[in-house]
């Protein structure tokens, strides 16, 4: 039981977890900045306030957020793991396949930093698209619906709401992620062998690194931190808020970038027209608003 605890507390000191201690001082400084923007002031014990308020980390929403962080890190470390085994065994054995039954082939020749930085975008791109898909399947799809529900059933925002998922849920976004890199790097690796190398930060492949970095923290959060004209590109942690939303329809299902909103007219921006009063988040009022899921006016959407 120690050595479990000890095993999850790691993630604040791990690089490759969104709350990872960096990433959290990082979204700690934004919040503050922008709180003081909105309140025309810097109030030092107003904020602190708020931040160790007992009732925002310790309510019936955020009590579900740790009971499924344990559930589904139980999970997937005595049964997914064991069985399926890492995302890199995945990656050497699609990259050997290929290899027997596609024939040797190497691309020879090109800048170390070329395929890093090729190699790092691509697997990226690739995770973020395949994120985006399963996203909004769970939202469109009543079945599945019933699991992502959950997630969405959160009242209060913190950083650990990106735990609260049901454990169906967690086995499919585990089998995306694996899927997406087993492909990915086995087609890497098969064209580059030995050659093959990613752009890391402290180990961490860099874009996902920059992603966590860059206040993704506060996705999850009551912190309204919008990108201006850059949500047409980027998703802002107020843009994901939005999703949250219990009056905006679910738009933006996308986790880092916009365009594959855009393109399936899901992209809503954080302008305040969008507005309608103070964020509230969970669920909406009636299940058969769940289950329609309709989409906000094409009006709304830049």
């Amino acid at each position: 039981m120690i050595e479990f605890v000890e095993q999850h507390l790691a993630v604040f000191i791990d690089p490759s977890e969104r709350v990872f201690f960096v990433h959290l001082l990082l979204a700690l400084v934004a919040a503050s900045a922008v709180s003081s923007y909105h309140e025309s002031k810097f109030d030092l014990k107003e904020q602190l306030g708020s931040l160790f308020n007992r009732r925002y980390w310790f309510n019936r929403s955020t009590f579900v957020d740790y009971l499924l962080l344990v559930i589904n890190a139980l999970i997937k470390g005595l049964l997914i793991i064991p069985i399926v085994g890492t995302k890199f065994a995945g990656a050497f054995a699609f990259g050997k396949f290929l290899q027997l039954n596609v024939g040797d082939f190497m691309i020879t020749g090109v800048p170390w930093i070329i395929i890093a930085v090729g190699f790092s975008f691509v697997l990226f791109t690739f995770d973020d698209v395949s994120r985006f898909l399963l996203h909004r399947v769970m939202h469109k799809n009543e079945f599945l619906w019933r699991f992502h529900r959950v997630h969405h059933s959160a009242t209060t925002l913190t950083p650990f709401t990106v735990f609260r998922t049901h454990p169906v849920e967690s086995l499919l976004y585990f089998f995306r992620g694996f899927l997406v890199f087993t492909f990915v790097t086995g087609i890497a690796l098969w064209l580059f062998r030995g050659q093959l190398t990613a752009l890391e930060i402290l180990g961490v492949e860099a874009f996902g690194f920059t992603f966590n970095m860059l206040f993704a923290n506060l996705r999850h959060s009551h912190i309204y931190l919008s990108f201006g004209r850059l949500e047409r590109w980027i998703i802002s942690p107020a843009q994901h808020q939005l999703h949250h939303s219990r009056h905006h329809g679910h738009p933006n299902y996308g986790a880092c970038f916009a365009l594959w909103d855009r393109i399936s007219n899901s992209c809503l921006q954080s302008a305040p027209k969008n507005l309608q009063g103070p964020l509230q988040f969970g669920l909406p009022l009636t299940e058969l608003e769940v289950a329609k899921q309709s989409e906000p006016s094409a009006q709304s959407y830049a």
